[in-house]
């Protein structure tokens, strides 16, 4: 069986949360464990944005040019 604990860092103090994460990564190297590097959600490129990001074109004046049709 799995646990899965969430911890709130933000509860401690700036020095607390700095050494909870050096113990943790000590912990990691100790145990020979490598952290798989995943996108957090809150860094996620919506959907749109990244149609935006493949376009030919400056999004921006893609953008400027959406608005043009529609004045």
């Amino acid at each position: 069986m799995e646990l899965i604990e969430k911890i709130d860092l933000f509860l401690l103090p700036e020095e607390g949360r700095k050494e909870l994460i050096n113990f943790y990564e000590f912990l990691l190297k100790k145990y020979g464990i490598t952290k798989k590097e995943t996108p957090l959600k809150e860094n996620e490129i919506s959907k749109f944005a990244g149609m935006l990001e493949n376009l030919p074109i400056d999004p921006l004046q893609f953008q400027k040019s959406l608005r043009e049709e529609w004045d």
